[in-house]
């Protein structure tokens, strides 16, 4: 307690580092060790341990970023014997791991070889490993956790559709809990983009489907809303070819006059000295002045200048 308040003195400087083989001493003589001179010297049920409580100031507190310091705190926190101090850490500084201080990839090993497996849950969805995340949250059977890392896949549908059809799964065939699969459907919070045709074939071949009667019976209504929409874009379809062969039709017998003394509106020459283009307004354009307007004053990209020229 002395060490701590000291080095919230504005004129206290203290090299955390430096005090490591102390710290370690302290932690090989807690739990029974024969480092130091306090040797098998346990600690009380209720006594804190005080070298996690400096190594805690000193990442929070003193803002120190030491990765030999951290490594320490981490290894302590996993090896203790409550989850909570290594989940509470991990919430507060873990978003400081991919391009911070915070070196994840030994969080992992620490908490893996502490036994520790919804921190290395938590660990791996700050990685982004969301796969790993959801098979580590299934094997606990904590499915809530196991949706809400499939739910932060948001830029590979089909990465999260293979996710959320792993926890219906484990739903399904592990816990054989029907209605739970159900509300896995009906899930609004995490968005599932799961449907009952996906969940269908994880049921065995004579399966009681009450449960599955109105949740069926929407999907057919949604294929049935799907199909009427098909036929009125098709209907859609039909009547807008329909115009368009009765305007070629039209334009085939079309025609227009051009008198030997128009005048091209563009470069006002002879319009008959060259290819035309004659307009329904009775407008008489040489053919390369239109290109040439088309690629200086149109506003159009390089792709679409190129198929100008091509035209």
């Amino acid at each position: 307690n002395a060490l701590i308040h000291a080095t919230r003195s504005t004129s206290f400087e203290l090299e955390p580092r430096k005090l490591m083989p102390a710290l370690m001493r302290y932690d090989a003589a807690t739990k029974g060790g024969s480092g130091g001179g306090a040797s098998g010297a346990h600690l009380a049920p209720n006594q804190p341990n005080q070298a996690l409580r400096f190594l805690q100031h000193c990442v929070k507190n003193l803002k120190n970023r030491d990765p030999v310091i951290t490594k320490h705190l981490v290894s302590l926190l996993a090896n203790s014997q409550d989850d909570e101090g290594i989940q509470t850490f991990l919430n507060e500084f873990g978003a400081s791991g991919m391009h911070g201080w915070l070196d994840l990839h030994y969080c992992y090993r620490a908490c893996q070889a502490a036994g520790k497996k919804e921190a290395c849950v938590m660990i791996l969805s700050l990685m982004g490993q969301y796969g790993e995340a959801v098979d580590g949250a299934l094997e606990l059977g904590d499915v809530d956790l196991a949706k809400m890392n499939a739910d932060k896949v948001q830029d590979d549908p089909e990465v999260r559709k293979r996710l959320w059809l792993k926890i219906a799964t484990f739903v399904v065939q592990d816990k054989g809990d029907v209605q739970a699969a159900m509300a896995l459907l009906c899930d609004t919070e995490r968005s599932c983009p799961l449907k009952v045709e996906h969940v269908l074939p994880l049921f065995p071949d004579f399966a009681v489907i009450d449960d599955l009667k109105e949740a069926i019976c929407d999907s057919l209504q949604d294929y049935q809303r799907h199909i009427q929409a098909l036929k009125q874009g098709m209907q859609d379809a039909s009547k807008t070819s329909e115009l368009i062969r009765k305007d070629m039709n039209e334009l085939r017998s079309r025609f227009g006059f051009v008198k030997s003394s128009d005048c091209c509106r563009l470069c006002s020459t002879a319009v008959l000295s060259s290819g035309l283009y004659l307009f329904p307004c009775q407008h008489a354009l040489h053919m390369q002045c239109v290109e040439h307007y088309m690629v200086r004053h149109g506003g159009l990209s390089s792709a679409d200048k190129k198929r100008v020229k091509e035209l």
